[in-house]
């Protein structure tokens, strides 16, 4: 019996999951990897099966969304824990033995969230949340968590007042990265199949809590792409949101569930009048700016002409400048970073997906925002948030 079963679904993602599944396979050789592609249409099922023989591909004839998904390759799952996986996410070697380990030796934990950084390096809150109770729920909607991050009142939801460096017992666990005890599973089931997008993992790690178990927020990292460039703005995604929300608080808490539903009528209603007004300005501002960004690979010498190569087809990258890897990130760039690079290129061949994320989010912390690129020598690809080279 494997000790994770590693579950990811996939829709037209083939080199973001290509790149997921190298770095699940660096920190868990030995996992059951089980994909379920949503239809792609777009070679996804035999790109997948031919780069990865070791992966159960699933092929749906339709876009069955996340949980259900989710749910047809939870009943081929013999792993003793599941760990539920975005296709845009990019695993560290530590992470998954963290998680391991720490369920070893904490038998009261049901499932574990980690901590997710975008490619920038920036720590994302949806890391840690609380339960979206109506109180939780109410100062969520309506802002106070961002205006007051560090109250324990305003910003319950995320948990902004703690430190994100230590672990901490939490509500609900990211479904981006949600590794669950398969026993606790198989008390509750999987996923909530009325919720197609949105709320589901709130829903489970619910369950989970009502069935006896903790759940633990660990400092273990994970990058997740495009959990920053969803758009959480617009008014399409607070609709879907809020609907999820609904569901959830008709199962759990139906006595608020009128009144929750007349909040989320105007927190939609706002949502829609002020996207109207910020997408015309991000649009206007978008136009203006100029969006390219002097970049600086790191790694491989003779690796430098296929970067190169890839940068010049770039939408956002240019004027590729070159430092050897050397050891680690620290140790190869003490001499300093030049001054207008704002883009790293790192060579996975060289450095370890640990080393990397952890410099990133040190630079974050510190108030430095660099975008992130990922060249892959094994696949000959070079991967950020935005693009696909």
């Amino acid at each position: 019996m494997p000790a994770v079963s590693v579950i990811i679904v996939s829709y037209k993602v083939k080199h973001y999951i290509e790149q997921c599944l190298n770095s699940v396979l660096r920190s868990v050789p030995d996992a059951q990897i089980l994909v379920v592609d949503n239809d792609s249409c777009d070679g996804s099922v035999e790109f997948l099966r031919e780069r990865f023989p070791q992966a159960e591909v699933i092929a749906n004839n339709y876009n069955a969304g996340f949980g259900k998904a989710n749910n047809i390759a939870l009943a081929k799952a013999t792993g003793k824990y599941v760990l539920f996986l975005n296709p845009d996410t990019v695993v560290a070697e530590r992470t998954v033995p963290g998680c391991i380990e720490y369920m070893e030796s904490h038998p009261e934990t049901g499932a574990v969230g980690v901590r997710m950084q975008y490619g920038n390096g920036r720590f994302a809150v949806e890391s840690r949340r609380s339960l979206p109770t109506p109180s939780v729920s109410f100062w969520h909607m309506i802002g106070m968590g961002r205006l007051f991050p560090k109250s324990k009142v305003f910003a319950r939801y995320h948990l902004t007042y703690l430190d994100n460096s230590q672990m901490c017992p939490i509500d609900v666990a990211s479904g981006a990265y949600m590794f669950i005890r398969k026993e606790a599973l198989d008390k509750t089931g999987g996923f909530d199949e009325a919720f197609f997008m949105y709320g589901e993992d709130i829903d489970l790690s619910y369950r989970i809590l009502l069935e006896g178990y903790q759940n633990c927020y660990l400092p273990l990292p994970i990058v997740h792409y495009k959990g920053e460039s969803t758009n959480k703005t617009s008014y399409r995604y607070a609709k879907v949101f809020y609907d999820a929300m609904l569901i959830f608080f008709n199962k759990h808490f139906h006595r608020y569930s009128r009144m929750f539903a007349l909040l989320v009528k105007g927190a939609v209603g706002v949502k829609k009048m002020s996207t109207y007004v910020l997408q015309n300005i991000w649009a206007h501002r978008h136009k203006l700016a100029d969006n390219t960004e002097n970049c600086l690979f790191v790694g491989n010498k003779e690796a430098f002409g296929d970067v190169s190569r890839l940068i010049s087809g770039s939408e956002f990258l240019r004027n590729p400048l070159f430092v050897e890897g050397q050891g680690s990130i620290e140790k190869t760039l003490v001499d300093g970073i030049p001054d207008d690079v704002t883009a790293f290129v790192f060579d996975t061949s060289v450095f370890s997906y640990d080393d990397i994320m952890d410099w990133m989010y040190a630079r974050a912390s510190e108030g430095k925002r660099y975008t992130m690129g990922l060249y892959s020598f094994q696949t000959g690809k070079l991967i950020t948030e935005d693009e696909v080279l």
